[in-house]
């Protein structure tokens, strides 16, 4: 449940648009002359740093729930690009995957990670909720809604529902065209605790849809980290970069592709590890700590800020 197959999307117009609506341009290719980038560089934080950092640049969901997040295994696609890109990009999301900690699908899975490009983002999630209004409720629609109105030039959303530990789901869909936010929760002999969550959230999918337009001089390897924290985490919108004053690749459109660091920094890396540490009924308070444990000093950056030995082939 809550997946979706990328074939789909490619017909609505995820690599162009058929049944009237205009077909955008082959796109261009994303630049791929790691030198010619002046990078943000990454640097080592101190206690202090990492826990501001994490408190302006993610979500913390209430004391008293569970942190939202994929528990089942991620299936990745990614649409739009031009060329192989859309395979380096998917690739450099799973290894992102991999080094988080998070099990990933087998060969043939359906998607429930999505990145799309496209010139026309608005017609593009139109379309999708026409055809696969299941993956949209309530809360996601204000979520793309908002977004679109500040014109952002990544539009992310997702879907989570309530599952208990002994696996029964709350807020499943009854078919392809209902999604209820949530059913009125009821418990099955769950005990309350103050250690452990009788219910926790689970994402069933995540979508992220760039608009091709404001892509202009941004690295796969940009792409890919920005759209793999998305994707997994619960970054703030707005984020406030310079209340947090620690190095991010969530400023990518913030600072721009410039400036802002190459990759996913050591407290990007940090946060979903210790978000992917946490147990199923662990309650969210204790986000914290995980990520503080997950912190690992930054690599030495080399060639203009690429690490050394974390490298994606350059694409033709």
């Amino acid at each position: 449940m809550g997946r979706f197959v990328v074939t789909g999307l490619v017909a609505l117009g995820a690599l162009g648009w058929h049944g009237g609506i205009a077909a955008q341009d082959s796109p261009p290719p994303l630049p791929d002359d790691t030198n010619a980038i002046e990078v943000q560089g990454d640097r080592e934080l101190r206690r202090d740093e990492i826990m501001r950092g994490q408190r302006e640049l993610y979500v913390t969901a209430p004391a008293n729930r569970t942190a939202a997040r994929f528990h089942d295994p991620v299936c990745v696609a990614v649409v739009g690009l031009e060329g192989d890109q859309n395979d380096i990009v998917a690739q450099r999301i799973r290894d992102n995957v991999e080094t988080a900690g998070i099990a990933l699908a087998g060969d043939g899975c359906k998607p429930n990670a999505l990145v799309a490009v496209n010139r026309t983002p608005k017609a593009l999630i139109g379309a999708l909720r026409v055809r696969d209004p299941q993956l949209f409720n309530r809360e996601s629609e204000a979520a793309v809604r908002r977004q679109l109105a500040a014109r952002k030039p990544a539009i992310s959303w997702g879907e989570t529902i309530l599952r208990a530990n002994d696996g029964i789901l709350f807020g499943e869909r009854q078919n392809e065209s209902l999604n209820p936010a949530f059913a009125v929760p009821f418990y099955f002999g769950a005990l309350p605790s103050r250690h452990r969550a009788p219910l926790y959230q689970t994402k069933v999918n995540a979508i992220v849809v760039f608009d091709l337009d404001r892509l202009e001089d941004v690295h796969v390897n940009q792409l890919a980290d920005y759209a793999t924290l998305h994707l997994l985490g619960d970054p703030r919108d707005p984020a406030d970069h310079v209340a947090a004053g620690v190095p991010t690749i969530l400023s990518l459109f913030a600072d721009g592709p410039s400036k802002a660091p190459l990759e996913m920094t050591s407290l990007d890396r940090a946060y979903l590890r210790g978000l992917y540490r946490m147990g199923s009924a662990d309650w969210a308070w204790r986000l914290t700590s995980k990520v503080l444990a997950s912190y690992e000093k930054p690599t030495a950056l080399k060639d203009g800020g690429s690490p050394s030995g974390d490298r994606i082939p350059n694409p033709s």
